[in-house]
């Protein structure tokens, strides 16, 4: 079994009458190579199949533009107009609401640090050693 996680922004959900589909776009940041070539920044679109028993779930709590985790399986061909042909098939097991993730790992200790210095107050360890009754 080939499992993956992909986390990217839900761009079409369709409800199918024997299956959910939903297209998500996952960002990838360009750069540069050693040589001074110049990769652009590009979306990948990816189309993943639920089962219609998440129908009602996926309905409810998700909804287009939303950054999603999806946990899936991958199939090495596609089906399409009950043929199998060349391509993928992405059948997804979960789907979460993502987080956003930081800038960096400076940037989250950076504000550990200055939450932890701002913090004035004391435990009140009086009120706490009483008996709640």
């Amino acid at each position: 079994m080939n499992r993956f996680v992909l986390q990217g922004f839900i761009n079409t959900i369709k409800f199918q009458p024997e299956c959910v589909l939903i297209m998500v776009d996952e960002y990838r940041k360009g750069y540069t190579k050693t040589n001074g070539e110049k990769v652009d920044d590009k979306y990948l679109s990816w189309k993943v199949i639920f089962k219609p028993a998440l129908r009602q779930y996926i309905s409810k709590f998700f909804n287009r533009g939303m950054l999603v985790d999806i946990d899936a399986e991958m199939y090495p061909y596609a089906i399409e107009h009950g043929k199998q042909v060349d391509g993928y098939s992405c059948l997804g097991l979960c789907i979460n609401v993502a987080s956003y993730p930081r800038a960096s790992v400076k940037q989250e200790l950076k504000m550990i640090k200055d939450s932890q210095e701002a913090s004035t107050e004391q435990p009140n360890l009086d009120d706490f050693k009483q008996e709640d009754f």
